[in-house]
């Protein structure tokens, strides 16, 4: 549904960051949080990106729209000892400003190492030059990177680890796979030990029932995220 309600009065100062936990399941407590544009309107409804990046794309305003985001969570966790990952696009990851901006924020931001920066499986393997190019900023800064959508078998694991990064996101639409599909189950258990071998964190995302949980728990899962848990919700409280 596009929000053409908003379409006049559309304004960047109305998208703010919503947080979703990711769970650490052996002590059911919150290990960070992610942070989602939102947009709410006058009358306070919400809607999803997917709703209102039209009217960002429209204005030429798709590198604002992350430096809002970026500005705000940053803003909202800098006095809070909590972990926090943002999502960055192909885009983003590729234009000088929002990169100049990333980095004139995270200039005197206390305790970066809480900071996770997700990248696409798709997008770190498909322009890997970039991507590694990207790596070395994070890690000059002491940010995290995450990989997201690790949810194809297609995807080239090997080439995924020899990146610097902390952690691999593993959608539940392939835990749900593993009782009926030994390969998927193989699959999975090779991206766990691989991961452990190179001190990567495994998690598992848009968690929806408990089924799948259960399978997540008995691999050895140790950290997941996703509805079952929680919505994104405007605080963390």
């Amino acid at each position: 549904m596009q929000v053409t309600e908003v379409t006049d009065s559309f304004n960047l100062d109305n998208v703010v960051p919503f947080f979703q936990p990711i769970m650490d399941l052996k002590n059911n407590a919150v290990w960070s949080y992610e942070c989602l544009a939102r947009l709410l309107t006058i009358d306070q409804n919400t809607y999803l990106p997917t709703e209102f990046l039209f009217l960002v794309e429209r204005q030429q305003s798709v590198a604002q729209l992350t430096q809002t985001v970026f500005s705000r969570s940053a803003s909202y966790f800098r006095d809070i000892n909590m972990a926090w990952n943002i999502n960055l696009s192909l885009s983003d990851m590729t234009d000088t400003e929002t990169l100049k901006f990333v980095q004139s924020q995270l200039a005197d931001y206390p305790n970066p190492k809480r900071i996770s920066i997700e990248i696409t499986a798709q997008n770190a393997l498909t322009e890997s030059a970039k991507f590694g190019q990207f790596c070395e900023m994070c890690h000059t800064l002491g940010v995290n990177i995450v990989i997201d959508n690790f949810d194809q078998q297609e995807c080239d694991l090997q080439a995924i680890l020899t990146f610097p990064i902390s952690a691999i996101k593993v959608s539940a639409g392939l835990f749900d796979k593993v009782a009926a599909d030994s390969a998927t189950e193989a699959f999975i258990k090779q991206l766990i030990s691989s991961a452990a071998s190179n001190d990567i964190v495994v998690i598992a995302e848009r968690i929806e029932q408990q089924k799948t949980l259960d399978v997540v728990k008995k691999l050895g899962i140790k950290y997941a995220q996703g509805f079952y848990f929680s919505q994104p919700k405007a605080n963390t409280a």
